[in-house]
């Protein structure tokens, strides 16, 4: 009559992979030289893994949002980035020219 209840899911590790994601989407778009690639590095690959982590723990709603952010909101970011330091480019030739 002992049976095993499901034991809680480890969140040891959700605030982490959120905290990865946001410092890398934060460093993505600061204008200068390639801070969006070390960005992208931080926040693609990391919170990647983090999310994956997460799911094998058994926080598989939150796992799986982490992983789509990680997949397509790092993109987005990025591209965000890359106009923000374009249009930060523009204004210092026009400012110098």
């Amino acid at each position: 009559m002992n049976e095993v209840a499901g034991k809680a899911p480890d969140t040891s590790l959700v605030k982490p992979a959120w905290i990865v994601l946001i410092v890398g989407w934060v460093i993505m778009l600061l204008p200068i030289p390639m801070t969006g690639w070390l960005g992208g590095v931080i926040a693609g690959i990391g919170g990647c893994i983090l999310a994956i982590v997460n799911l094998v723990r058994g926080v598989v709603g939150i796992g799986i949002v982490q992983l789509l952010c990680a997949l397509i909101v790092t993109p987005i970011v990025y591209w965000i980035g890359l106009a923000i330091f374009g249009a930060a480019l523009v204004s210092a030739a026009g400012a110098a020219g």
